[in-house]
This record gives C-alpha cells, sequence and structure tokens, in this order.
C-alpha cells in the first residue's frame, strides 16, 4: 500500500485516504530511519531466505535504494540507514544455519559464537524443525535439508547458498566465519 510503483520508495501514508493531498516520502534518516531506508534493508534481507535474488522483495529493495540514489550521491549522510541497505545489496549474501532444537545448551552455544561477532551482512537462522524451518524449506532446498550431525546441534555457514561442511564445535564455527 506504501510502495511507490512507479518511482520507487515507500510513502509514509497510504493513499486511500482523500483528507491527505500530498503523499510524503522521506529521504532523511533522521532520529527515526526513514521507511525506506529500513523497507529496502528488511526486502534484501527476507529474500535471502528463499534464495531467489530475483524475488519480488530484493527487486523492490534495490528500486527503493535506486529512487534515493541523487540524495545517496550528493548528501549521503543524510541517510545513513539506506547506506547500510545499498552496501547489503553490493554485498555477498552470506547465511549461518544453526541447526538444533533452541534449548539445548550445544545450540545456545553456537548461536552464543554467532552473536559474539559483528557480521552486519550475515543472515542467521534456527533451522529446528518447527514451522518456520518447514515454510522456508518450501523455497529453499537447503534449508529443509539441514540438520543434526552426528545426534548433535550443527552449524551450516553459506555463501551465495553455497555451504561449507557443517561443524559442532564453537572454535570451528569462529573459524568458518572469518574464512
Amino acid at each position: 500500500m506504501f510502495f511507490d510503483e512507479k518511482n520507487g520508495g515507500y510513502f509514509s501514508t497510504s493513499g486511500k485516504d482523500d483528507s491527505v493531498f500530498l503523499r510524503m516520502k522521506d529521504d532523511n534518516d533522521s532520529a527515526e530511519p526513514a521507511s525506506s531506508s529500513i523497507a529496502a534493508l528488511n526486502l534484501l534481507r527476507l529474500s535471502q531466505f528463499r534464495d531467489d535474488p530475483a524475488a519480488a522483495g530484493a527487486e523492490r529493495g534495490r528500486k527503493t535504494i535506486a529512487a534515493f540514489a541523487a540524495t545517496l550521491s550528493h548528501f549521503a549522510s543524510a541517510m545513513p540507514q539506506m547506506l547500510v541497505a545499498l552496501d547489503f545489496a553490493l554485498s555477498k549474501p552470506r547465511q549461518i544455519v544453526i541447526a538444533g532444537k533452541k534449548d539445548t545448551p550445544e545450540t545456545k552455544a553456537l548461536l552464543k559464537e554467532v552473536r559474539r561477532h559483528f557480521l552486519p551482512k550475515t543472515i542467521l537462522f534456527l533451522a529446528d524443525g518447527a514451522e518456520g524451518q518447514k515454510y522456508l524449506g518450501e523455497e529453499n532446498e537447503a534449508i529443509r535439508a539441514m540438520s543434526l550431525v552426528d545426534g548433535k546441534a550443527a552449524a551450516y555457514v553459506c555463501e551465495n547458498f553455497t555451504c561449507k561442511d557443517p561443524v559442532n564445535d564453537t572454535k570451528a564455527l569462529a573459524e568458518l566465519l572469518f574464512k
């Protein structure tokens, strides 16, 4: 309802209220980031779950960034959150999937190791066999197949949807994160 189909970006109103004569699109990330900046990054991140960089969400994210290209090139500091979205859009997709039940000590340790590091261009997903994994697994065969290894929680580190061998311990995971 808020997406500008013609020029990209997101309006601050839906356009359904006749008393609003002019629909505004914020081009400044002030105390609160502009809706377009947040939407662009969220759409790009969500597309990473589906292994579909050409998905409608990713395309809308890129179109939103393009809608603010003039602002970014002349006054980039006005939209720092949009710069984060741009950086994400230009980076290599990276996913980390932790396979295991969320309450087990092994799974918690692997999650803690990932969260210990600043990884802004990485998607983290818990594959615990629950509904979320089943839903995403409908579109992404790799997520559907990720499971425990030798009965223990496992971490899968993937780039461009190609995964390295899964690991079970935090030391091996730390090494994979920075290879």
